[in-house]
């Protein structure tokens, strides 16, 4: 039997050592630096965006570089001498398809994702096996603190998907969603729920036995195994009413094909920087050779009327930088064209989880009420 358990976040040798180093993030005065001891290294950088940035070698074989972003989250590649190397002094999580380090420093002015003095929900991981992909897989399950005391209440559940490259823990190791719903409940600003995340980066084996990832497979998978799995392990509602999907770029799109495919399913849906078009099919980023979709999950919006009596919420939001604005503003075209009602969301920032954390932040006070 095959395991695909995505332990492939763990599947990584090159570590920097803990022995003999210095802080990775120090601030001085007004500004923070980033630095690493490393007195055999001829180079060493940090690239975030995209854009490599060099380090100067200073006393004692440290490295460091002016860290110029002064807010939120960011994620960071060390490189030493041409090598990638994960950094254990720096928090870890899973992003382009593989383990990655960021750099969080709380924004002043919000505290809706830090932990605070409030009852907190549980965070753990499940197993299922997949009649999809012949595989046992795995789910990070968030319950609320009052799961366990109230054993006769039956809970809503919003299924919620990460973006391409990233796992099933992304929500929360990089966006806090644990901390942003037990803040939103203890504040009463947000209905108690059960949130199921999986990994929609499905993989599978092409025609010559290559493992590849098929991102149209989880439409089946979550409805035949995720949420059969979690309906029969949690006290979660098992009508529409009771259940949501929302997803982040390849999550949103999965979203709103899973979501317009089985209207039925789901009360509300929610699209994070994503698409209702499906732009990812017959692209560089789809590793199954097919053609660009022809977008028939988009008919349903065909009956205006229709589509905004079986939703209650239809919730979509993009921050003002993102680079796929234009796949943003397109899907605007054709929503408005044909008169469906969303609400609509625009955060400042870029294509990553500052926005997305804003994004679960508004969502889940609209859901479930």
């Amino acid at each position: 039997m095959n395991y695909n358990i995505n332990e492939q976040m763990l599947g990584f040798d090159r570590v920097l050592s803990w022995e003999g180093q210095v802080p990775a993030l120090v601030k001085e005065g007004e500004h923070y630096f980033l630095q690493l001891r490393a007195p055999e290294a001829k180079k060493v950088t940090f690239t975030m965006n995209e854009e490599e940035f060099p380090c100067s070698r200073e006393e004692n074989g440290i490295w460091r570089m002016k860290y110029t972003v002064h807010a939120g989250i960011q994620y960071v590649q060390l490189k030493i001498d041409g090598v990638e190397v994960v950094t254990p002094l720096l928090p870890i999580t899973y992003g382009y398809s593989r383990p990655y380090n960021y750099v969080a420093l709380e924004i002043e002015a919000e505290d809706f994702y830090c932990i605070k003095d409030v009852p907190h929900g549980s965070v753990r991981r499940e197993y299922f096996f997949s009649k999809v992909t012949g595989e046992w897989e795995s789910c990070v399950v968030y319950t609320p603190y009052c799961y366990e005391k109230e054993k006769e209440r039956e809970f809503p559940v919003l299924y919620l998907q990460h973006g391409h490259g990233e796992n099933e823990v992304g929500w929360t190791a990089s966006g806090k969603v644990n901390f942003i719903l037990d803040n939103l409940i203890a504040e009463k600003k947000a209905v108690p729920m059960v949130v199921v995340m999986s990994n929609g980066m499905v993989q599978t084996l092409d025609g010559n036995g290559k493992r590849i990832v098929d991102f149209r497979l989880f439409e089946k998978q979550l409805l035949m195994d995720i949420i059969p799995y979690a309906e029969e392990k949690f006290r979660i509602g098992r009508t529409k009413k009771m259940r949501a999907m929302a997803g982040l770029s390849m999550g949103s799109l999965q979203t709103s094909i899973t979501g317009f495919d089985h209207p039925g399913y789901f009360s509300s849906l929610g699209i994070f920087s994503g698409f209702v078009s499906d732009m990812i099919q017959g692209s560089p980023l789809d590793m199954v050779q097919r053609e660009v979709s022809k977008n028939e999950h988009m008919k349903i919006l065909d009956d205006a009327d229709m589509f905004n009596s079986i939703f209650d919420v239809y919730f979509r939001a993009m921050g003002d930088q993102d680079p796929f604005w234009e796949h943003f503003d397109h899907d605007d075209q054709i929503l408005k064209e044909k008169r469906i009602n969303q609400i609509r969301r625009v955060y400042p920032g870029a294509h990553d989880w500052n926005v997305w954390r804003m994004c679960i932040c508004d969502f889940a006070q609209l859901i479930f009420k």
